[in-house]
């Protein structure tokens, strides 16, 4: 099967970038189509999920998200250690930059759990995921995020069968930290 792009048109420049582009696929049954669509475009991601195996624990984090504050949810999301990869940063060291930045705790090994694009209809964001076992008694930082980029960040330690647990009851709703520790738990990555 084949695609090819006929036109690309900018629709918008900001934090993200948002293009319209024409595309003509081939069809399962049929002859090609010809589609438009919005591509919002912010480059590719990270994150990170902090495990502490002596404990049993994760780090977990809250901060207030704008996305479920449009929708009238609760905007204070418990999510994971994640964060954009710059232009020319490899994204194990993105990795391992958010980790001190947002947590506290230098990655020293990485554990990839796999990558996932976070809504391939309408975005070509894709999120690079990792394991990162960590001493919880010996952070490197404070945390909590980067002034400049205007985060606030609250980090709590969390035993990992209640983060499961949360997983399941909804409390935790966001796509990387629910990925993360399904991938990392449920699937026997990390026992």
């Amino acid at each position: 099967m084949n695609y090819r792009f006929l036109s690309q048109q900018s629709c918008y420049q900001g934090f993200f970038s948002l293009d319209r582009h024409t595309v003509e696929h081939d069809c399962f049954n049929g002859p090609p189509l010809r589609v438009e669509r919005e591509n919002m475009e912010r480059g590719d991601a990270v994150a990170v999920l902090l495990y502490d195996e002596a404990s049993d624990a994760v780090l977990l984090l809250e901060q207030f998200r704008i996305g479920p504050a449009v929708r009238q949810d609760n905007p204070w999301l418990i999510e994971i250690v994640a964060g954009m990869v710059e232009i020319g940063e490899g994204v194990e060291a993105t990795a391992r930059r958010e980790c001190v930045e947002e947590a506290g705790y230098a990655a020293d090994h990485l554990e990839p759990l796999g990558q996932y694009y976070v809504s391939p209809g309408g975005t070509s964001e894709r999120i690079t995921l990792y394991l990162a076992r960590v001493n919880r008694h010996q952070p490197v930082g404070d945390g909590g995020g980067v002034a400049d980029e205007q985060e606030d960040i609250r980090r709590f330690w969390c035993p990992r069968s209640k983060a499961m647990e949360w997983v399941i009851e909804g409390k935790i709703n966001s796509g990387a930290p629910m990925l993360a520790l399904l991938l990392a738990f449920g699937a026997g990555v990390a026992s």
